[in-house]
């Protein structure tokens, strides 16, 4: 499904085509090509995914680690590392999706921009810029979160005493910024205009989600399930916790106003809370497990940095208690251990739930697979039986949302959408469908669910039926022959 949607997308603008011109995508453009140059590197398969996958989930652990080291130490900076090595990317099987893509070179423009605020470099600014630009390209809503953060912490900055004696301006830092920023928006922006991909790519990742993806892909939030594995309901528990702590954060800050006592570790804190307070909105409408985690590496960093503050407010008054030089070891000693604990304990008890279950995988040995997915050789089978049925230059179909099958066969879609979903296409879109179905007509078509498939997209489903015989149907899955073919 997803993962099929990323490669085919990847092979499509391998051929020339522009996303959301050429081909529908509910993903801004550059994720597509950051797969297609790892195709272009190790070979086009799933593999070369993967290794992109794995080297994103090498980069977040190391970026989340170097953003925290500007202002805690090596064990407190571990400590946000560590679960993300967990928490994350595993679950999804080392798929680079676009929005792990698009979290990447979020924290490497964060690593960047807060070196250039607090360490006196402001030049760094640029190279945030640059990496914020990225970061839209790749998944627009992180893009734009980023961005309010920047403005925050621009604007915190100039209400610390530091920001006036010895830190850069906080104009400047933003015009460093700006300019990274708009190189790279300004030449891509005229290209996609000339090239007219601009009107359909701000109606696909603009108009789409504000109008409709709440409507037809909205989840609720989970709830506590005594019927469940305990490691399932210590996920569920993220969700309620995330927001807690965010809340508590911020009712200290403004204590901290209040007392006249902002400095420039508040203002850290302020850009780290805006930054995962607006992160956290990507699992409010669908609130399911992969939502859950992709909002969480912000929350690590701050949750390190708030750890950090308060332990040492511990020691302080650890010490002041203290009648000997013993008795302060333990006392200061601790609060870390105790964090330490219940970080080990919570990761030991969600580990169960977040990394994947290779035990029911087997091998896909065909060219483009090279990985293990559940039922591999059944998948391999039926991809040799597609290529059969359809020649090298024929296309097939693939429907509602099966684009991995244009992918592993290596045969062409004739259409615009690589997916279909209950309410997000509209009855024209899918007149459209039919249209370019028939100047470039399948020689095979596949449908998963068709009964469910037949309350959203009626349409489509008769013109199948028109033209197309049932050649086999395995239940949930259908293939279809053009009539008089044997």
């Amino acid at each position: 499904m997803d993962e099929g949607l990323l490669a085919y997308g990847a092979e499509r603008v391998m051929e020339g085509q522009l996303p959301n011109r050429d081909f529908v995508s509910p993903q801004p453009p550059l994720s597509y090509y950051s797969a297609a140059f790892f195709f272009k590197l190790f070979g086009t398969s799933l593999a070369s995914l993967r290794i992109l996958g794995v080297s994103i989930y090498i980069s977040i652990a190391l970026l989340i680690y170097g953003i925290t080291r500007n202002f805690n130490g090596p064990i407190w900076s571990l400590a946000a590392a560590l679960p993300a090595t967990i928490l994350g990317v595993p679950f999804f099987n080392f798929v680079p999706f676009a929005v792990w893509q698009g979290i990447t070179a979020t924290l490497a423009s964060v690593l960047l921009f807060l070196r250039a605020g607090v360490r006196q470099q402001s030049y760094l600014a640029f190279g945030a810029g640059v990496l914020n630009a990225i970061s839209i390209l790749l998944r627009h809503d992180q893009g734009l979160y980023l961005t309010l953060s920047i403005l925050a912490f621009a604007i915190a900055l100039k209400f610390t005493p530091e920001s006036r004696a010895s830190l850069p301006k906080p104009g400047r830092l933003l015009l460093w910024w700006g300019s990274g920023l708009l190189t790279v928006a300004i030449p891509l922006g005229i290209f996609w205009w000339v090239k007219r991909a601009w009107g359909k790519m701000f109606s696909q990742l603009v108009v789409f989600p504000l109008s409709t993806y709440a409507k037809t892909s909205s989840r609720s939030y989970p709830h506590w399930n005594t019927h469940v594995a305990f490691s399932e309901n210590a996920v569920t528990l993220l969700f309620y916790i995330s927001p807690v702590l965010q809340a508590a954060i911020l009712i200290w800050l403004l204590v901290r106003v209040i007392r006249r006592q902002y400095r420039l570790p508040e203002a850290v804190m302020t850009f780290l809370l805006v930054w995962a307070a607006l992160f956290y909105l990507q699992g409010a409408t669908r609130s399911d497990w992969h939502h859950l985690l992709i909002t969480l590496p912000p929350l690590f960093i701050l949750v390190s940095c708030a750890c950090r503050f308060f332990v040492e407010k511990l020691d302080d008054l650890s010490s002041q208690w203290s009648v000997a030089r013993w008795p302060a070891k333990i006392t200061k000693g601790t609060p870390r251990a105790l964090a330490g604990a219940v970080l080990i304990w919570f990761l030991w008890a969600v580990t169960p739930a977040c990394l994947p279950d290779l035990t029911n995988k087997t091998a896909l040995p065909i060219p483009r697979g090279q990985v293990r997915i559940e039922g591999g050789e059944r998948m391999a089978n039926f991809i040799q039986l597609v290529q059969k049925a359809a020649a090298p230059d024929r296309s097939i179909l693939s429907l509602p949302y099966y684009p991995i099958l244009y992918f592993l066969s290596e045969r062409r879609n004739p259409t615009q959408w690589n997916y279909l979903w209950p309410g997000d296409q509209t009855t024209e879109d899918h007149k459209a469908l039919i249209e370019q179905a028939k100047k470039d007509p399948p020689a095979l078509i596949v449908i998963v669910k068709e009964k469910e498939m037949r309350f959203y997209a009626p349409l489509i489903l008769d013109y199948v039926h028109n033209n197309y015989r049932l050649a086999g149907d395995s239940g949930e899955l259908a293939v279809y022959l053009p009539e008089g073919k044997p």
